[in-house]
């Protein structure tokens, strides 16, 4: 591949004593400029949704800084293998998050997914500034 990749990192959280989800992006392009972004949500069930939405806002973060050769990681296992053989999650409150992001995905020129443990991922660290 001649064109340089970008690393996109991504991390859901979900707080249930008020039912607030956030979503982390961390996203390092491939001249080593870092951008990152944390976004709340008030209508997410749990933090399996959250996983799911993290990806897309991810991706979205990445297109919008015209970004289209892509690394992604997370650290949710059943997220990642979903996407990887791109099979329907059992739970039908996240097909959406499913679609969005094989729909947008054909925006990208390139997209590895990858699982790596929560304690590499830097997406993860943007939930304690």
């Amino acid at each position: 591949m001649s064109e340089k990749i970008s690393q996109l990192q991504t991390d859901g959280s979900f707080g249930s004593t008020y039912n607030i989800s956030r979503t982390a992006s961390m996203f390092l392009s491939p001249e080593k400029i870092e951008y990152s972004k944390v976004k709340t949500y008030l209508d997410h069930r749990n933090s399996y949704e959250s996983e799911w939405c993290s990806v897309l806002d991810g991706i979205e973060l990445a297109i919008e800084k015209n970004e289209y050769v892509l690394e992604l990681e997370n650290d949710n296992k059943a997220v990642i293998e979903s996407l990887m053989r791109k099979k329907r999650p059992a739970k039908p409150y996240v097909v959406d998050y499913f679609d969005q992001i094989l729909d947008i995905s054909k925006k990208i020129d390139y997209l590895a997914v990858r699982w790596i443990p929560r304690e590499l991922n830097k997406a993860d660290k943007l939930f304690r500034i």
